[in-house]
C-alpha cells in the first residue's frame, strides 16, 4: 500500500497516517522493498498534532488518509479509532481511506462501511487493478483473505468479489468512491475498458488511471527466491503464484507488514514503464464509461514522509513530524550499553543517558545518567519511567514494544527506535546536522 518518492517533499497535500499493520495481499511489481511499519494510534495522533502546530514548516494539509503500510480493512479497529480521534480534534480536515477492499473474512463490509461513514470518512479509494481473476493472478504474488493461505486462483476470485461488494457497500453508506487502476504493461493494458465499465456499474464515482512505476531495489536487497511450496508467511520473496500458498496451507496469524514483506522485491524481469502517450489513449477509452480523476487532484501530491514512519523513516532537520524540545521537556533519554551507539531494547535498559542543552552555550551534550525502574510491575514500570524522564521529550532505543510505547506516549514521551550513533541522532533531534542529512531513525 505504501509508495515511495524521491522528489522534494511537497508543502501541501494529504498526510498518510500509518496505522494499518496487517497485510493480506502482495503485488508482484512496483512494491517497495521495505514498506515501513505501522505505528500506534496515539503515536500518529501526537505526530499529526506536532505537524499542525509547526507553523514554521509552511505545510498546508488538505486531508488525512489511511492507506497502509498494510491493508486498513484487514484490522479495522485502529483505523476507525484514528479517524474518530482526528475528526473530533480537527473536523475541518477531510478524511479518506485507500484500500484493496479485502477485509477479514468474518467482517461485514456493509457494517464496516457504515462505521467508516460514522467516523467521518467521506472518500474511499479502492485499488481495482483487474476484474478478471486470471489477470489478478498475474499481478499478485499472494492474496490471503483470512488466517489461512488460499491458493492464488481461488484467492483471486475472492478478491474480485470482495472489491465489488466493497464498492457497493461504500456507495450505499454515502461515501464518495474512486476506483484506482494501476496499468501494468503487457498485463492489464487491454483490460482498462473492462475495469472502467465494471467500476461504473458498481457505482464508483470516479476512475483514476495510474501507470506502473518500477520500484527501486537497493543493491543490498536479497535476490528473490525461486518457486517453492511455501506459504507467504514463511517466504516473502517467493515468486511463484502457483506454488506459493498452493501446497499444504498452514494455519498462521495474518502477516504483519514488517514481518512478512520486508524482504520482498521485484523479480529480475520487472516490467518496463508504460510506453509514452499510452496512458493518454487509455484515459480516452476509459472516459467513455466513467468520469476520470482530474489532473489537479487535491491529494495528487501527498505528503509522503509520514507514511514511511516505520523501518524506512529518516531523521532530517526538514521533518517537522519529529519530536523536539517543548516547555519543560528539553532533554533526550538514550538506551545504550557503551555510550557510543543506541543498542539496547527499551526493556533491557537499566539506565538511560540524558542529553540536553548545556549551560552556557546551549549545545546538546551528555548531562548525566539515570537509573531505570526495576523490571516487572506491568504498566507501573512505564509510568515510573515517564516520571523519571519527565524533562525528556523523546527516548532513543534500539527497539521497543508497542504497549510500552503507548503508555509512554500518553505521558508525553515519544519512543524512537534508532540504528545510528548517539551523537548524530541527538544532534539531529536538536536541529543540528547537515542540511538534508539522513539517519536511520525509526518509530516502530
Amino acid at each position: 500500500m505504501a509508495c515511495a518518492s524521491s522528489s522534494p517533499r511537497p508543502k501541501s497535500g494529504c498526510i498518510h497516517l500509518p496505522v494499518a499493520a496487517r497485510a493480506n495481499a502482495r503485488r508482484r511489481f512496483g512494491e517497495p522493498a521495505n514498506p515501513g511499519r505501522a505505528l500506534g494510534v496515539k503515536d500518529v495522533l501526537q505526530w499529526l498534532e506536532r505537524v499542525l502546530a509547526d507553523s514554521s514548516a509552511g505545510l498546508s494539509l488538505t486531508g488525512v488518509v489511511i492507506s497502509g503500510p498494510g491493508e486498513p480493512l484487514a484490522e479495522p479497529a485502529p483505523v476507525l479509532e484514528t479517524f474518530r480521534a482526528v475528526r473530533a480534534a480537527h473536523p475541518e480536515l477531510p478524511l479518506s481511506l485507500t484500500t484493496s477492499g479485502l477485509c477479514a473474512q468474518d467482517a461485514d463490509i456493509k457494517a464496516l462501511a457504515q462505521e467508516l461513514a460514522a467516523s467521518g470518512v467521506a472518500k474511499v479509494t479502492v485499488l481495482l487493478d483487474a476484474v478478471d481473476p486470471s489477470l489478478v493472478e498475474q499481478i499478485f504474488a499472494w492474496i490471503r483473505p483470512g488466517k489461512r493461505t488460499v491458493p492464488l486462483p481461488q484467492a483471486s476470485t475472492m478478491l474480485v468479489d470482495a472489491q465489488a461488494q466493497a464498492i457497493r457497500a461504500f456507495r450505499e453508506a454515502g461515501l464518495f468512491v474512486t476506483a484506482r487502476m494501476t496499468v501494468y504493461p503487457g498485463i492489464n493494458e487491454a483490460h482498462v475498458e473492462d475495469v472502467a465499465s465494471v467500476a461504473a456499474a458498481l457505482g464508483a464515482d470516479l476512475l483514476a488511471l495510474v501507470p506502473y512505476v518500477p520500484a527501486k531495489v537497493s543493491a543490498a536487497a536479497p535476490a528473490p527466491a525461486g518457486p517453492t511450496g511455501c506459504t507467504p508467511a514463511e517466504c516473502a520473496s517467493c515468486g511463484s503464484s502457483k506454488s506459493c500458498g498452493s501446497k499444504a496451507p498452514a494455519a498462521a496469524s495474518d502477516p504483519e507488514v514488517g514481518e512478512v514483506l520486508a524482504g520482498e522485491i521485484d523479480a529480475p524481469e520487472a516490467l518496463p514503464s508504460l510506453a509514452p502517450g499510452k496512458l493518454e489513449l487509455l484515459r480516452e477509452a476509459a472516459a467513455r464509461y466513467i468520469p476520470l480523476v482530474p489532473g489537479a487532484d487535491p491529494c495528487g501530491e501527498d505528503i509522503l514522509w509520514m507514511e514511511h514512519a516505520g523501518t524506512s523513516a529518516t531523521l532530517s532537520p526538514e521533518n517537522p513530524g519529529l519530536p523536539g524540545p517543548s516547555g519543560a521537556r528539553v532533554n533526550v533519554a538514550v538506551a545504550s550499553s557503551g555510550g557510543m551507539d543506541v543498542d539496547l531494547h527499551l526493556g533491557q535498559a537499566i539506565k538511560f543517558l540524558i542529553f540536553g542543552p548545556r549551560e552556557g552555550d546551549g549545545l546538546p551534550s551528555l548531562l548525566g545518567v539515570r537509573e531505570a525502574p526495576e523490571p516487572g510491575g506491568g504498566d507501573k514500570r512505564w509510568t515510573d519511567l515517564a516520571e523519571t524522564l519527565n524533562d525528556c521529550f523523546a527516548i532513543l532505543a534500539a527497539s521497543a514494544g508497542a504497549h510500552p510505547r503507548e503508555v509512554l506516549a500518553e505521558k508525553g514521551l515519544s519512543v524512537l527506535t534508532a540504528e545510528t550513533d548517539i551523537q548524530g541522532a541527538v544532534d539531529l533531534l536538536f536541529g543540528g546536522g547537515k542540511k538534508g542529512g539522513k539517519k536511520r531513525i525509526k518509530a516502530n
